[in-house]
């Protein structure tokens, strides 16, 4: 029987920072259902002004892609198992699709409406489901820091291995261990010399081995972590991939699936939030990495856009003996997943299924450098 279809969907990061010549944003996706889509359709066109001479909006892959149609301001693509299956949400689960804002010509501020079409396909009868919104992008005059985040579902059970390096170990079953991953990135014009971190956990899973850096709650489900000496400066002052400069972080935190949980079952309702920190430095400089005064402590960074400072996940717990591999695509294990949590939770954010390796080879391509944080140890790299 073919599932009841629904998903919602929400475009972050939708105020961009005059000064800055490219900003990643995303399409957050949210199946709201047991199953799996078959596929995902999206359409991007401007509603108003001149995107050629001002700005434009594309995505990475449409380019190289047979998936994709259209010119530069009006196109599609298509999201299969075949083609980027990673990014289809999995039952009750979330995705995130990168889109670049690419600025041409703007030394004022203005603002420009956007069109996005969302069509989900489930089921043996290709049932289809579309919902479309508008959104609207600024343009503003702001020299502070904007930091965003990406969290992926957590998939996979992990294995920490030599270094303290994760190793995927396959799909995540009850009582596993797997790991909560987020990616922090600065897309304004000023540095922040440290960095918060929030993570609440969904019912029933719990914080493995709690880095030095995280006070936990007494259920063992929300954790603040503070890497005060964490400094990320923008992107466009992040130009060699071999220096200890980084403009973005990928942070992780182990977790623990309760063993006698009924699966497959999706648990849902995490999310990550982030806040960055400074002690003042200045625009066009990055801060050094310092130990604050016994009698200083670092305050909240101003942010431009603190709409993408949250991320929700979904914890998706796969059967005992159903495989899953040991890659963090496909369709989370396969449909039919009941799932648990509050909605709330999804609709607040989606996660990009995205293991480290890509995100390294996503972020050098624009000639940024990753430093990679495990959030189990105390080094921040």
């Amino acid at each position: 029987m073919d599932p009841d279809p629904a998903f919602t969907f929400d475009l972050s990061s939708t105020t961009i920072p005059l000064g800055v010549r490219q900003k990643t944003i995303h399409l957050r996706l949210t199946n709201l259902t047991d199953d799996a889509p078959s596929e995902v359709v999206f359409r991007v066109r401007p509603l108003e002004l001149d995107w050629f001479e001002t700005a434009s909006v594309d995505w990475a892959d449409r380019g190289a892609s047979g998936e994709c149609d259209g010119d530069s301001g009006s196109w599609y693509c298509s999201i299969t198992k075949d083609f980027r299956p990673e990014l289809l949400p999995a039952p009750g689960g979330t995705a995130d699709i990168p889109m670049d804002v690419h600025i041409w010509r703007a030394s004022e501020p203005f603002a420009g409406r956007i069109a996005i079409e969302v069509s989900l396909t489930w089921g043996e009868n290709r049932e289809r489901i579309t919902d479309s919104r508008e959104f609207t992008l600024a343009f503003v005059d702001d020299s502070e820091a904007d930091l965003s985040v990406v969290a992926p579902d957590v998939k996979q059970s992990v294995r920490v291995g030599a270094g303290g390096r994760l190793e995927l170990a396959g799909a995540l079953h009850p009582g596993d261990t797997g790991a909560v991953r987020y990616q922090i990135v600065n897309q304004g014009r000023r540095a922040v010399s440290g960095v918060t971190v929030t993570v609440r956990l969904p019912e029933g899973v719990t914080f493995t081995r709690p880095p030095q850096e995280c006070v936990i709650d007494a259920d063992g489900r929300s954790a603040v972590c503070t890497y005060a000496a964490l400094a990320l400066v923008p992107v466009g002052q992040d130009t060699d991939p071999n220096d200890s400069v980084h403009s973005a972080v990928e942070l992780h935190n182990l977790v623990t699936v309760p063993a006698g949980i009924t699966a497959p079952v999706t648990l849902a309702g995490g999310i990550v939030q982030v806040e960055g920190l400074t002690e003042g430095v200045g625009t066009r400089s990055g801060p050094e990495r310092t130990v604050l005064p016994a009698n200083a402590v670092a305050v909240p960074a101003a942010d431009v856009d603190a709409s993408d400072n949250q991320d929700g996940f979904a914890v998706v717990v796969a059967a005992t003996g159903s495989g899953g591999g040991d890659d963090d695509g496909g369709d989370g294990g396969g449909g039919g997943l009941p799932v648990t949590g509050p909605q709330a939770g999804l609709i607040a954010g989606a996660g990009l299924t995205m293991v480290a390796a890509g995100i390294v080879l996503l972020l050098a391509r624009r000639r940024r450098s990753v430093a990679f944080v495990p959030g189990d140890d105390t080094a921040a790299s």
